[in-house]
């Protein structure tokens, strides 16, 4: 399981235990399918409410993408993933979700 460090709640983003989530097994799953089978992935890291512009990173190791995740990413954060190899613009990202907080919450909006 993956923890991420404490972000900032602002009620108006409307924190609640629907949503996507990172951290859905299926989720999960797919990256590491994808990094065994198809090759490096393409990582969009946007901080919510972070003043800052998204971080975009390649990983090619399933172990290294969620050591990133652990040491950078607060929850809130919303990380978009796609295969490299097949990338194009127009595709549909493998999985996208918010990062949860301790108690299982996510914003059901935000300023990404």
């Amino acid at each position: 399981m993956i923890a991420f460090k404490p972000g900032y709640r602002c009620e108006a983003d409307c924190w609640s235990l629907d949503g996507e989530k990172i951290t859905a097994s299926e989720k999960l799953e797919a990256i590491k399918k994808t990094l065994e089978f198809e090759g490096p992935i393409l990582v969009d890291h946007r901080f919510l409410r972070g003043a800052r512009g998204p971080d975009t990173l390649v990983f090619d190791d399933y172990e290294d993408f969620v050591a990133y995740l652990s040491e950078h990413a607060r929850s809130g954060d919303l990380i978009t993933i796609w295969s490299l190899w097949p990338f194009m613009r127009d595709n549909a990202p493998l999985a996208q979700g918010k990062c949860p907080a301790e108690d299982g919450t996510v914003p059901k909006g935000g300023a990404y």
